[in-house]
């Protein structure tokens, strides 16, 4: 396992890299396993440093910043140095436990992967070598997990789709995707919360707003969640769109299997 690498970002950020990544170390592909590992660590170390500034343990932190397997620490140089602030996140890395695994959401969210819905599936189809039931029968088979946020309000990168349907983003990125739209890139997949342009593969459309204004909480998703795809047809997608008008939710998440990923 590679040592994590600090970078500097400007004048006021850190990035801790726990992927080793650097100059003269080459870019090793990591196996996806790994990856979503680092991931969660890098998590879980900037929620317990959040915790520790809000709690006054130290000053000058600003703002953190999950990614894949990183983390982006802001800070202040006028209150804390970037060397100061290296060595308490070190010494807090090595009280890491990441056996300790918070309690997470279940979120269960209908797909509809008919034709009007699903501009890219064909293609999908094609470069990987299945049939659209298998293409569908795989992104339904497994529980993903919300590895970050990012992009656009509400929008996560979901983790652990099936090596089978890893595949590039479209050589030609669309001006606009629909909000809804499921998309497939890289190792992960994701659901578009509003209208926006976008690269990925489009095989599906999923109804329910992950980002609404009008509810308590107008974002569906924190990282972490957990999310398992079920297909439906143009009919009941229709009838969850229609069920979401005005705030409401028409579904409530489950309490996951920490073992299930």
């Amino acid at each position: 396992m590679r040592q994590p690498v600090w970078f500097a970002c400007g004048d006021t950020g850190l990035l801790l890299d726990f992927s080793g990544y650097g100059p003269g170390l080459g870019q090793v592909a990591i196996p996806a396993t790994d990856r979503a590992n680092l991931t969660r660590k890098a998590r879980q170390l900037g929620q317990m440093m959040l915790k520790k500034a809000d709690n006054g343990a130290f000053r000058g932190l600003t703002d953190i910043v999950p990614g894949l397997c990183s983390v982006l620490f802001h800070y202040d140089p006028v209150i804390i140095t970037a060397a100061e602030l290296k060595q308490i996140v070190s010494l807090h890395l090595e009280q890491l436990d990441l056996s300790q695994q918070t309690s997470a959401r279940l979120w269960r969210l209908p797909v509809c992967y008919e034709e009007a819905f699903a501009p890219d599936l064909k293609d999908v189809v094609s470069k990987a070598n299945l049939s659209p039931d298998q293409v569908i029968a795989l992104h339904t088979s497994r529980i993903l997990e919300v590895a970050i946020m990012g992009f656009l309000p509400g929008l996560g990168y979901l983790t652990g789709v099936d090596d089978a349907l890893h595949l590039p983003r479209r050589s030609v990125p669309r001006t606009f995707v629909p909000q809804g739209s499921v998309g497939l890139a890289m190792d992960q997949t994701v659901i578009y919360p509003l209208n926006s342009p976008g690269g990925w593969n489009l095989i599906g459309r999923m109804p329910i707003p992950l980002f609404d204004q009008k509810r308590e909480n107008p974002i569906l998703f924190s990282a972490g969640d957990q999310v398992s795809f079920y297909a439906v047809n143009a009919d009941k997608y229709e009838e969850l769109a229609a069920s979401c008008v005005d705030g409401n939710l028409p579904i409530c998440p489950e309490q996951a299997d920490e073992a299930a990923l």
